[in-house]
């Protein structure tokens, strides 16, 4: 294990530690201007953080674009809810710059396989409020996740520490950007792996129908959010962090799974493979955004027919259905459809949209809770986690 203690991040990093203006998600109504932060959701507390804008080339045509970037905080998954409001994730999000600031000491974690740089670089920069005890947990969460994929770009994440309220694991968030719906599909298509054919059946237009309700009207969205990592894996090239994560100090952590996980304790390192498979990508737009859709709510429909036929069975009824992106409406009936195969997801009441169903067994380690005393180690992912992420152009 590889581990770099430094007292000042290279420029780079600097760029992306800008903390940038601080705002919050009260939402918004009439025409969306461009910039990503437009259309924010209420349904949960949140904090917005602005980022610097990057020039980004992109992938399938090489043509050159200038991209503007948000992170969006809020409670981990798995908080007790209502342990964050907008005032303490305000601090949260301002004490993670402090930490994570350019001249800020940070130990790196970043240790590449047999001395060999992996395909997908998994680097974590944590801040010295975290506790020796977790550095090698974010070892076994580098090393793990960097096993999953053949991407080859470097994911970066933040790692700050803080006292915050019982029941809290933490706060996150990961950074996005948009992309239009017609080089979300060029660039999913253009970066198919060989096992991959579901992306050819993305409707090949400039918009793509999407319900943002229960109603049977269609918005002709033009454009999707995409996380930084899932940007680079799929559309074009992009600097900065991928991610931000505080964990609570003061939550009972189990730092190491392969022993079993203490009773009463949470395993960490689920919680951090959670977190970054967020990062990479699993998220929804219910609940985050008022009428707006992210990659994986490409495949995302209503789960049952209704008066519409709206759940797809066969290919062409997968290109031409509406996508459902609606926080809770219809009640429990979304799911991630590939024609051949179905995932329930969360529909975002009582948990955030951005997950699988919760069910006994699990459906994988992104469905919305964790439970004390229990690991998914040493095979975190399941095939219906590796399913959503091939989905959204990440290369197994």
């Amino acid at each position: 294990m590889k581990i770099i203690d430094v007292t000042c991040r290279s420029a780079w990093l600097r760029v992306v530690s800008s903390l940038g203006v601080v705002a919050v998600l009260t939402g918004s109504t009439g025409d969306r201007p461009d910039v990503p932060e437009s259309t924010l959701a209420t349904t949960e507390p949140s904090v917005l953080v602005v980022q610097p804008s990057v020039p980004s080339t992109l992938y399938a045509s090489g043509a050159e674009v200038e991209t503007n970037w948000i992170g969006i905080w809020h409670a981990m998954c798995g908080s007790r809810r209502g342990g964050l409001g907008v005032p303490e994730l305000t601090t949260i999000a301002h004490s993670h710059g402090d930490q994570v600031a350019a001249d800020a000491p940070v130990t790196i974690v970043d240790t590449p396989p047999n001395g060999v740089a992996a395909n997908l670089d998994v680097v974590f920069v944590l801040a010295a409020s975290v506790p020796s005890t977790a550095i090698p947990a974010f070892a076994l969460a580098e090393a793990y996740l960097e096993s999953q994929f053949t991407d080859t770009l470097t994911v970066t994440i933040d790692v700050s520490y803080a006292a915050l309220a019982t029941g809290v694991l933490g706060a996150t968030t990961p950074i996005y950007t948009t992309a239009t719906y017609k080089n979300s599909r060029t660039g999913l298509i253009n970066g198919r792996d060989a096992t991959d054919t579901i992306q050819l059946l993305l409707p090949n237009t400039t918009k793509i129908g999407v319900r943002y309700s229960s109603s049977a009207t269609i918005t002709q969205e033009d454009r999707v959010y995409w996380t930084r990592a899932n940007y680079k894996s799929t559309i074009g090239t992009a600097t900065g962090n991928d991610g931000s994560m505080q964990f609570n100090s003061t939550y009972v952590w189990d730092y190491n799974p392969a022993d079993g996980i203490t009773a009463g304790a949470t395993s960490f390192v689920d919680v951090v493979v959670h977190e970054v498979g967020h990062a990479l990508g699993c998220l929804c737009g219910a609940g985050i955004w008022t009428k707006d859709m992210s990659s994986l709510d490409l495949y995302r429909f209503q789960y049952t027919d209704g008066t519409a036929d709206y759940n797809p069975d066969d290919s062409a009824e997968f290109t031409a259905r509406p996508r459902l992106v609606a926080s809770n409406v219809p009640n429990d009936s979304h799911h991630i459809d590939y024609v051949t195969l179905e995932y329930r997801m969360s529909d975002g009441s009582p948990y955030q949209a951005s997950h699988l169903r919760e069910e006994t067994p699990s459906l994988g380690l992104m469905d919305p809770a964790i439970g004390t005393g229990v690991t998914s180690s040493p095979n975190y992912f399941t095939t219906k986690d590796l399913d959503l992420f091939d989905s959204i152009g990440w290369d197994r």
